[in-house]
């Protein structure tokens, strides 16, 4: 619907530009005005007695008109979106990965870690190895369990509910993924590129610095398309001010509830489904790669 009234605002506004120009033509070359009647009679009636008339003045309704048809069909034209996959793979070229090798020696170990820019064709088209890269990333970096992942969030009552209330509101509930040895009690995804991560009691630096970390990969990978982070703690041991904080801090469930029932997730349109679906492959894709940093 959204599209839909887009697409009728700029058709009224191409209209009236061509019309316009289309005037101040006639003004200014044949002192024809195109809004009063009085030229229209004279004109009409030179058509009645054959008078001969200058080819140009049809030919500028012809350009006009040309243009207005042009400005439509760009307005209106359908556009795709191509994702690639695994069957494709025969058909396309394999975009290059670039793996830069930084050797770092500790006391008993030398650890090889590998980056990966991610080089994207428009709209989440991702290189088709990408998987295969993270799975040999996990072969040779095993996470040490630390004091935030030991702490699993699915320990917490909370999860659940917190998941359900989001659920309820449109958004695609995701894998709680490790971030920077944080991990969250919710990480969700809705239309037009939205990300929500959610933590209970949690640290609010550390669930800050996630969303850096997140951000920052979301740049990195998808230079062209911004992905729009929202996060928030819900305090049920209230430990945190809510009207300083610098995110989203609830002292509740029914606040939470409440929150998210005021701001659900954007309906999603047919002819966007084939978009969001690429999206949302692409947030499984980097939910994968981004324990590996």
């Amino acid at each position: 619907m959204k599209n839909k009234l887009e697409h009728i605002l700029l058709s009224a506004l191409l209209g009236l530009s061509v019309l316009l120009g289309l005037s101040f033509w006639l003004n200014t070359i044949f002192s024809f005005n195109l809004f009063c009647p009085a030229h229209w009679e004279e004109f009409a009636k030179l058509q009645a007695s054959h008078t001969p008339i200058t080819t140009g003045f049809y030919v500028s309704f012809a350009v006009a008109i040309f243009l207005f048809a042009i400005g439509i069909y760009l307005i209106y034209r359908p556009t795709t979106h191509h994702v690639v996959t695994q069957t494709q793979k025969d058909d396309i070229v394999r975009a290059p990965v670039i793996t830069n090798i930084h050797q770092e020696q500790t006391e008993k170990e030398q650890i090889v870690v590998q980056t990966l820019p991610v080089s994207r064709p428009p709209r989440l088209n991702l290189p088709n190895n990408m998987a295969q890269i993270v799975a040999q990333n996990n072969q040779h970096k095993e996470p040490s369990p630390t004091k935030n992942q030991q702490d699993k969030p699915s320990e917490n009552p909370y999860n659940p509910i917190v998941s359900e209330i989001f659920a309820s509101a449109g958004y695609i509930i995701k894998p709680n993924p490790t971030i920077s040895d944080f991990v969250p009690n919710l990480f969700a995804i809705g239309a037009n590129e939205i990300v929500w991560i959610g933590g209970i009691d949690c640290d609010v630096e550390k669930i800050m610095n996630a969303v850096e970390k997140l951000q920052s990969v979301f740049q990195s990978t998808l230079e062209d398309i911004p992905i729009n982070v929202n996060a928030f703690v819900l305090d049920t041991i209230n430990r945190y001010d809510s009207e300083n904080s610098s995110m989203l801090i609830f002292k509740s469930i029914d606040e939470l509830k409440e929150f998210v029932s005021e701001h659900p997730a954007d309906k999603i349109a047919d002819e966007e489904q084939e978009s969001f679906d690429s999206y949302s492959e692409y947030i499984d894709t980097i939910i994968q790669y981004i324990k590996n940093l």
